[in-house]
């Protein structure tokens, strides 16, 4: 096992990040979009964080069904956890379902394939979308990496804050579009 951490601790330091990380979390930045990662032996725990204009390019309901579309296609981009999280094949990385969090939604959250209708209602002012994944590596052992293919597929995110927690403790990372691998402690 990688940390000695339960699972109640682990999920316990992904939503107490240090108070410096706390307020930039808090804060609403274009461009920017802020992740938590935690290993857990064979555990892996990632949340993305991000503004509905960087993933959608609006933060608005809805107004047009092309726009509509784009909600949609975002939703679909963001649940697509095998574009935006590779790990090394070696530790034989497995996804469990992502779940989204869209602010005014009418449905607290959404699973991965989901097929709801509310595109009218998730943008509101200054809205963030958050989503919470969980991969299960069989050789965690072998577990040394995660690149990250969001920059690809949101194109306006310019870098991403990540927290850290692994077997070397916690630590905080920048990933950009050209520096898009996170080394783990092995």
């Amino acid at each position: 096992m990688r940390l000695g951490p339960s699972r109640a601790a682990l999920i316990a330091a992904l939503a107490l990040p240090s108070v410096a990380a706390a307020q930039a979390q808090h804060a609403h930045v274009h461009g920017q979009a802020f992740v938590d990662v935690a290993v857990d032996g064979g555990l892996v725990e990632i949340n993305l964080r991000a503004t509905a204009q960087d993933l959608v390019g609006f933060e608005r309901a809805a107004a047009t069904p092309e726009e509509e579309a784009q909600v949609l296609a975002a939703r679909k981009a963001v649940l697509d956890h095998a574009r935006l999280w590779q790990f090394n094949a070696a530790a034989r990385c497995v996804a469990e379902g992502p779940v989204l969090e869209v602010p005014g939604a009418g449905k607290a959250h959404d699973h991965d394939h989901s097929h709801d209708h509310e595109g009218h209602d998730d943008h509101v002012a200054h809205s963030d979308w958050t989503v919470r994944y969980r991969f299960r590596c069989s050789a965690p052992e072998a577990l040394s990496a995660i690149e990250s293919g969001m920059f690809a597929v949101f194109p306006s995110l310019q870098s991403a804050t990540v927290q850290v927690l692994d077997a070397n403790g916690a630590r905080e990372e920048t990933l950009t579009a050209s520096a898009n691998r996170l080394a783990l402690a092995q």
